[in-house]
């Protein structure tokens, strides 16, 4: 699977990363252990991330910059045990709050966020990664995402690609319906998303209108257009007596 979005990697929060440190007290030194949610495990526990920071903290002011490291142990997918040092820097932001970065240890600049980049194997910037951010979609979109994730609700799908057979309770036309209608909503979903129109779909089954045809009105006077006829009690349709008399019927008629 080739790595694009960011989505797609484990990625570390500085910010959060410290604020979780230092909810331990006014120290130099922490330690963290954190669960990655986005990694994949190769044997138990592979996916805990292990931080060690140590701050210099300048004696006798409470507002100048700290700087410090951060030593991060993990464990790769295939098994490899892996150790990666990090600069931190901190300045004030508040009162009470600070705001933390790390040095990508490929662009040298000051990042928020680190992503991991499987050929390095580190985790660095986003752009030493080469990821880029999902485009947004526009109301359009999310509302033909909404209905997508209804269709695959009901066909018992998780994600787009997880194909499923017709469920035992499920008619082949309402299978099929949903199924066609599935990917005409991929479709005007990718079409809001890139900013391309996308014709009307226009089913099989639909019968073709003919719109050069013209309706053929009938006059309002005419006798064809009215009411003028009823059924006896024995069944039998009969003309009303006004209309017999006015357009001459015979009586045997």
């Amino acid at each position: 699977m080739e790595i694009v979005y960011v989505d797609q990697v484990q990625k570390l929060d500085i910010k959060s990363l410290m604020a979780t440190a230092l909810k331990a007290g006014h120290t130099d030194n922490y330690r963290l252990t954190v669960t990655m949610n986005n990694w994949p495990q190769s044997q138990e526990n592979s996916n805990r991330l292990t931080i060690d920071i140590v701050l210099n903290r300048p004696p006798g002011s409470a507002t100048a910059p700290l700087w410090g490291h951060m030593l991060l142990k993990f464990v790769l997918p295939d098994g490899g045990e892996r150790e990666q040092m990090l600069l931190l820097w901190g300045t004030p932001a508040t009162r009470r709050s600070w705001r933390w970065r790390a040095t990508c240890p490929y662009r040298r600049d000051h990042v928020q966020t680190l992503y991991f980049s499987p050929p390095a194997e580190q985790f660095v910037s986003r752009k030493a990664a080469g990821l880029k951010y999902r485009p947004k979609l526009s109301k359009a979109g999310y509302r033909h995402l909404d209905r997508m994730l209804l269709y695959m609700k009901e066909l018992g799908m998780t994600h787009r690609d997880d194909w499923r057979p017709k469920p035992e309770w499920m008619t082949q036309a309402r299978f099929d319906f949903l199924n066609r209608e599935l990917v005409k909503e991929d479709i005007r979903r990718m079409g809001a998303m890139l900013g391309i129109s996308v014709i009307d779909f226009v089913d099989d089954e639909e019968q073709e209108i003919d719109l050069q045809a013209e309706l053929k009105s009938l006059p309002v006077n005419d006798p064809q257009s009215l009411s003028m006829y009823y059924r006896d009690k024995h069944g039998t349709m009969q003309i009303k007596a006004k209309y017999k008399q006015k357009y001459g019927l015979p009586d045997g008629a």
